[in-house]
């Protein structure tokens, strides 16, 4: 019987087989039991697997190792497997030579992005921007990358050791950087630092990218960030220590006010404003009867927020329908736009703590003269 080939490159070689080619043999079964399947040659192994759970070195998209998996470093089968950068010594230790390299750049299963790096598909393209300058994506970037809430900043932010030189810019590797020009925040921090677990090879993890907001953002973005990713879920209350450790010691005293309920930004803004004067404020807090109202301060002063999206309608009439219960109830409802929180919080603030400074926040007498 005549053997396929099987040093066939183009992945669709099989197709070239005509039907009838078993039933040419003695007997269309039996023969079919003796042919293996036809077989392409991809980057990160010698064949295409049917199934990707046909072999233990099955990774991403069906494709075999050179090396099972378990054998490679396990930061380089996580990367094979589920996309992200890598360096050159990553994809040799895979047991790929050059060559090989090449070729799958070449196939577009690789992408060069500066010399020693590559990105496996799929990875976030800021990703690829701020190991293009020569370091990881960190801070308010990676915050974006997890769907958090932060205040306006286009930068990309990119962590570098305190020493790197010849940083490139973010679009092209063969041009240096201007970070002006090219949009980029760039953080020296010493090599051998405190280490984050969730740090990847080109991206910190959340933790390390929440203190470096401190370091560069301020209070107010880095808690911005810090109470979403609480509020949602993406960082547990465990992980507060992890950032003590990696951010500036200043930063200990917000960072212990972080709390999981703020459903917004503008609620954690308002939130720290009344802190910062020494005043009771609780967010999320539900009256008996009316509904959960953002902000609380003190015993009586209400402050709703409304965000960029805010809702009409049967929702809008609702809530003035409340608000109008809780004002017969005593309370003092005020309501924020969003543009009076993120744009115009200066003269905002100062009109809220003039409230506070008339004692419009408590139940007693001089909230009563001032009802």
């Amino acid at each position: 019987m005549r053997p396929l080939q099987e040093n066939c490159t183009d992945s669709g070689c099989g197709q070239g087989i005509a039907p009838n080619f078993l039933h040419q043999q003695h007997g269309a079964r039996r023969a079919a039991r003796r042919i293996r399947p036809p077989q392409a040659r991809g980057l990160f192994g010698r064949h295409i697997l049917s199934s990707p759970s046909a072999h233990r070195g099955a990774l991403r998209n069906g494709v075999r190792m050179m090396m099972p998996a378990a054998t490679m470093p396990p930061s380089v089968a996580r990367i094979l497997r589920g996309g992200g950068v890598i360096r050159s010594s990553g994809l040799v230790s895979a047991g790929l030579d050059h060559r090989r390299i090449a070729e799958g750049v070449r196939r577009g299963e690789l992408t060069m992005i500066r010399r020693g790096w590559y990105a496996v598909p799929p990875v976030d393209h800021d990703v690829v921007r701020a190991v293009r300058v020569g370091g990881a994506l960190t801070a308010g970037s990676v915050a974006k990358l997890h769907g958090l809430w932060t205040l306006d900043d286009e930068r990309l932010h990119v962590r570098v050791p305190s020493t790197a030189s010849r940083l490139r810019s973010p679009d092209d590797s063969r041009s240096g950087l201007d970070a002006d020009v090219h949009g980029v925040c760039v953080h020296y921090r010493p090599a051998g630092g405190p280490k984050s677990s969730s740090d990847r090879l080109g991206r910190d993890g959340l933790a390390r990218s929440l203190a470096e907001m401190f370091r560069c953002a301020g209070t107010v973005p880095a808690m911005v960030a810090l109470e979403s990713a609480l509020n949602r879920g993406v960082l547990h209350s465990q992980a507060l220590a992890a950032i003590r450790t990696l951010a500036p010691a200043w930063a200990d005293r917000p960072i212990g006010l972080a709390s999981p309920l703020s459903d917004s930004g503008l609620e954690t803004i308002a939130r720290l404003l009344f802190h910062r004067v020494r005043v009771p404020v609780r967010t999320q807090v539900r009256i008996e009867g009316v509904r959960r109202v953002d902000v609380l301060v003190g015993d009586r002063l209400v402050i709703e927020l409304d965000g960029r999206g805010f809702h009409s309608g049967d929702d809008f009439d609702r809530d003035r329908r409340q608000d109008l219960e809780l004002s017969l109830r005593g309370y003092l409802v005020v309501r924020l736009s969003y543009r009076m929180v993120i744009e115009e919080w200066d003269e905002t603030h100062r009109r809220v703590l003039e409230l506070v400074g008339r004692g419009l926040h408590r139940w007693g007498r001089a909230a009563r003269e001032q009802h």
